[in-house]
């Protein structure tokens, strides 16, 4: 039997203290989890919590980016079916196996605790540095992203990436709080619309500096 090293060992340590602590922040909230509840799920001690993070918020966003972590995944997958063209790509972020991937039930108690978090971390430096780098990660996903389909246009280099990832960011994360509130006036849809009107933008950009040459 091989050995398992140091490195395996505090590796599956992190991962079933983040599965424990995602059921708890979710089922409580972030005020109201606790470590000694987050230990005891994952099967270990409270010591073995700060061993692996420097606290509450630090898991937090462990939490968070395992979570993003499958959600890159997931973009990669429909990014690499619809071959970076726009139309399928579009078709496959309004599809029904993709919009209702998240059980609304379930994406409202998330966007709940998330924004429980970022008022937290807007008013405590070390938890607003930790978020900071997590939602950093996340713009330079939705730049990569965009890159994908700008790249084939010519466009490539013509937007500021940090630009581009923050806007593309604030569509998501706002058009989802306003389906939640009312859904009768913004679908499900919305994001996937809204991104069609900018890839059709950028390939109207696109024709107008072809004629130009």
């Amino acid at each position: 039997m091989a050995r398992v090293t140091r490195a395996e060992s505090q590796a599956e340590t992190r991962r079933l203290l983040i599965g424990a602590a995602a059921t708890e922040f979710a089922e409580r909230g972030f005020g109201g989890a606790s470590l000694d509840r987050i230990a005891d799920g994952a099967g270990f001690t409270r010591g073995a919590v700060y061993s692996n993070f420097a606290d509450k918020a630090d898991l937090f966003v462990a939490v968070l980016d395992h979570r993003l972590d499958d959600q890159i995944a997931d973009l990669a997958g429909v990014i690499g079916d619809a071959e970076a063209t726009a139309g399928p790509f579009v078709a496959r972020l309004r599809a029904d196996d993709w919009t209702q991937r998240n059980p609304q039930a379930g994406r409202l108690q998330w966007i709940l605790l998330y924004d429980e978090f970022r008022i937290f971390a807007l008013r405590n430096p070390s938890a607003r540095e930790r978020l900071a780098e997590h939602e950093q990660r996340m713009r330079e996903e939705y730049a990569r992203a965009a890159h994908e389909f700008l790249a084939p246009l010519g466009l490539g280099d013509a937007f500021d990436p940090d630009t581009l990832g923050a806007m593309l960011f604030g569509l998501d994360h706002d058009l989802n709080r306003q389906e939640l509130i009312d859904p009768a006036h913004v679908p499900k849809t919305s994001f996937a619309d809204a991104v069609a009107i900018l890839l059709q933008a950028a390939a109207a950009l696109a024709n107008d500096r072809s004629g130009q040459r």
